[in-house]
């Protein structure tokens, strides 16, 4: 009889450890809150400093565009971006994906919607150099 006690103890403390588990919050999305990007994009202050990461790590010169800060709006303008229209710019349709195009940064690394709209916003708004 002890022996039968013990055995459904062990058991019952398996059936309760296996039963108890932790799920994950759910990731944040930016999809569900959609971006705030300002009414003015400014390409000193909005644009260039996403370059300053990743980006100049490999397009310092040697790779098209050169994104070091005092080539990389010339290097830009120069067959990377349609000013006006981000749905035609390659700088854009890599940021984003798009099918045909080299994807930036990584084909595995797609950047946060925060940013790929902030550079779509720029470009839409003119590509200025301001």
């Amino acid at each position: 009889m002890k022996n039968l006690i013990k055995i459904l103890i062990v058991f019952a403390m398996g059936l309760f450890l296996n039963s108890c588990y932790y799920d994950s919050f759910p990731e944040y999305s930016e999809e569900i809150d959609p971006p705030e990007v300002p009414d003015v994009v400014s390409y000193k202050t909005d644009i260039m400093p996403l370059w300053e990461g990743q980006c100049v790590a490999c397009h310092n010169g040697n790779v098209a565009p050169d994104l070091r800060p005092e080539n990389s709006y010339n290097a830009l303008l120069n067959g990377f971006v349609d000013a006006g229209k981000s749905e035609e710019s390659l700088l854009y349709l890599s940021l984003i994906h798009a099918p045909g195009v080299s994807p930036m940064p990584t084909p595995d690394n797609k950047w946060p919607a925060s940013k790929t709209e902030l550079v779509k916003a720029w470009i839409d708004q003119g590509a200025k150099n301001n």
